[in-house]
């Protein structure tokens, strides 16, 4: 018969005696050790079961705004179509505003990006001592950027104002029902993608927090197993009489 591993024995002793021993007098201090890595257990899955819910709800609530998108665009559509060469008229006008108020937005969209990393390499910078004058470079090419990013902003909001104005109808003008659905299917195009980077970038960031805390998790019950095997040592050591920990002993005694 193979020899047992004491290893094992003695974790098999501490797990049993996480059952047997507490609130008994002779049982080890080295409980305490066991009862928070136990807690530390329960609140690390409690996070990623949260985590993991939340990431569930975002991906239902997108799928629930893409259904609800899709009956929207429905409806316009059936409209549009109703009053077509109206809208053709309309769009064939406001089509190029449309791709420079699309190429500024993406811009913005890249100088808010480089923005973000300007600033935290700045903090970086201040946090490992780099030199004055360095950081003053840093900082000149920050404030530069801050103003090209407030440009930006307000070139796109007068791109804005002015296809908006273009897909405002006069009053009484023929095909308004038309250009003003056609007008809603632009602005849910917009929503849409702003909607899709929204969602990518939450879900990414829920992923990412999702793998650190299942390292968290798994780190708390190596921490567990740790205390259970400290507490059948304890156990071990003091020969604590129990009728269900005491066949334990002879077989530890002949497997060291």
């Amino acid at each position: 018969m193979p020899k047992e591993s004491y290893n094992d024995l003695i974790f098999q002793l501490g797990d049993l005696a996480r059952d047997r021993l507490p609130g008994k007098p002779n049982c080890p201090r080295s409980m305490d050790r066991v009862y928070r890595a136990e807690e530390a257990v329960v609140a690390r899955r409690d996070e990623l079961a949260a985590l993991e819910q939340e990431m569930n709800d975002e991906d239902a609530a997108y799928s629930d705004y893409l259904a609800e998108l899709e009956a929207e665009r429905a409806r316009q559509g059936a409209i549009v179509k109703k009053w077509k060469k109206a809208v053709d008229a309309i769009d064939g006008k406001v089509k190029d505003l449309r791709k420079t108020l699309a190429s500024r937005k993406a811009d913005l969209r890249y100088a808010e990006d480089g923005l973000g990393k300007l600033e935290q390499k700045i903090s970086d910078m201040e946090l490992t001592g780099e030199s004055p004058a360095k950081l003053e470079v840093a900082r000149t090419n920050l404030k530069k950027n801050r103003l090209q990013q407030m440009r930006l902003g307000r070139e796109l909001e007068d791109l804005e104002a002015r296809l908006a104005t273009a897909l405002t109808p006069e009053p009484g003008q023929p095909g308004a029902a038309g250009i003003l659905a056609h007008k809603r299917m632009l602005e849910m195009e917009d929503e849409a993608e702003e909607r899709k980077l929204d969602h990518e970038h939450r879900m990414a960031e829920l992923d990412q927090a999702i793998a650190a805390k299942e390292q968290q998790v798994q780190a708390a019950e190596d921490y567990l197993d740790q205390a259970l095997f400290l507490l059948g040592e304890d156990v071990y050591a003091q020969r604590i009489n129990d009728a269900q920990l005491a066949p334990f002993y002879p077989r530890l005694d002949r497997a060291q």
